[in-house]
């Protein structure tokens, strides 16, 4: 499974185009340590994106590029945000962080002392890739490029790199390049010998009007293309932060307006001022995504599914739900195919007070969210949170066998109303409310 970035920019577009048709407008490294652990979180803040572009059409991409993400078989000049550091005497380093119309979550890294790079952090893939300098005019004009000659730490490696991310009508929209090796910065932290790609070859069609430069994969080393390091493995292996572990509090407050308060991705120790409570902790089922059990799935009084299989994905802006459970789920809120535009449902938001609350039981805990928390909304345009990879009785598989049939993908809509923290060393999730 590669990473998601099309769901988000897609949804984006449902938001932006809609709205002008309603009225009014992640394990710590077994390994000898011999210095000290720091104890203080690197926190990143999310800041929002203002941005009114027709991202619409774009929306045919949602579907297709979780199955690619998934490697699944179906048979049948930008934004600049510049790193601060805030308390210094405290340790704490933030970075702003745009939050696009609560679809997507993206941030700033610096390569090679002095290019900045607008970033999609990504729960579902293991690779760190931006546009190369290489890359044509036509695809990559609107992008931050990377150019290595400017570089003083870069290392040549040359390696070819692929990866694919969606199909559409049966052709592969596929990203190609190749390997480099360069210092990384992000929110301070200098990740020193970062293996990369540069993407030499963009499909312009899709890429002309996204958010972001590039992706940087927060998952786990078995699902990182050619065996590439991850990032998070050398923030731990060079002992940047005080604990293998990162967590994600996303603002999902629908304001629309670019601030410091978007939400945070913390690099270490969690915050506990950012949740209420204990934080439940669940072992991860399978490694390589951020995989885990969830006992059981209900909305009102319906129980969706037991012993659930579900990923954690920032990089996904919806609820992924099997196609048979998005039918019933459809059916209980009232939805059907008129109501569907572009891949997603819209309804009206006077409907809200009347939908139910979606329960999910999680290490023994119920996690609520209520219909205000997985209805999208923008201003007047109200948007179901769940989605399919594939609806029909096409049987859906990968290269391991994986049963995605009854597979759930826990996007921003999930993640939202909640403190996540991703340990990599124990391999579990750790949820808990936000504050």
């Amino acid at each position: 499974m590669h990473c998601n970035w099309l769901l988000g920019l897609a949804l984006t577009v449902v938001l932006l185009l809609l709205q002008l048709q309603v009225p009014g407008g992640e394990a710590r490294r077994q390994m000898k340590r011999h210095t000290r652990w720091h104890h203080r979180p690197h926190q990143i803040s999310l800041r929002r994106e203002t941005r009114h572009e027709d991202r619409f059409k774009l929306l045919q991409f949602e579907i297709p590029a979780l199955l690619a993400k998934f490697k699944i078989r179906v048979r049948r000049g930008p934004l600049r945000l510049m790193s601060t550091r805030i308390g210094a005497d405290e340790g704490t380093v933030m970075l702003p962080l745009v939050n696009a119309y609560n679809t997507e979550y993206f941030g700033n890294i610096t390569i090679g002392g002095n290019q900045t790079f607008k970033i999609l952090f990504d729960t579902a893939s293991a690779n760190l890739w931006i546009p190369s300098v290489q890359c044509p005019p036509e695809s990559c004009l609107h992008l931050q490029r990377y150019d290595n000659s400017l570089s003083s730490s870069y290392r040549a490696n040359g390696s070819a790199f692929q990866i694919q991310y969606a199909t559409r009508n049966n052709q592969p929209t596929i990203l190609k390049g190749f390997l480099s090796t360069d210092t990384v910065e992000l929110a301070g932290l200098e990740i020193k010998g970062q293996t990369f790609a540069e993407i030499t070859t963009l499909p312009p069609n899709v890429f002309h009007k996204s958010n972001f430069d590039g992706i940087f994969g927060l998952g786990f080393k078995e699902i990182a293309i050619d065996g590439v390091i991850p990032p998070m493995y050398n923030i731990i292996e060079q002992e940047l932060i005080g604990q293998p572990t990162f967590s994600f509090y996303l603002n999902r407050d629908n304001t629309g307006k670019v601030d410091p308060s978007g939400g945070k991705l913390l690099l270490g120790p969690s915050d506990p001022t950012l949740y209420s409570g204990c934080m439940t902790f669940v072992p991860l089922s399978k490694i390589g995504y951020w995989q885990f059990t969830v006992a059981s799935i209900e909305l009102g009084d319906n129980q969706l599914c037991k012993k659930c299989e579900a990923v954690v994905d920032v990089g996904t802006s919806l609820i992924v739900a099997p196609p048979a459970v998005l039918r019933r789920i459809n059916a209980q809120l009232g939805l059907t195919e008129a109501d569907k535009r572009e891949g997603v449902y819209t309804l009206p938001c006077s409907r809200l007070p009347k939908l139910p609350k979606l329960t999910f039981n999680i290490g023994r805990r119920d996690f609520v969210l209520s219909p205000s928390d997985y209805v999208v909304r923008f201003n007047n345009v109200c948007v179901s949170g769940f989605t399919s990879l594939e609806e029909g009785s096409a049987e859906l598989e990968d290269d391991s066998g994986t049963d995605y049939d009854n597979l759930w993908v826990l996007g921003d809509v999930f993640m939202g109303p909640f403190y996540m923290e991703f340990d990599m060393e124990y391999k579990r999730i750790g949820i808990a409310p936000k504050t």
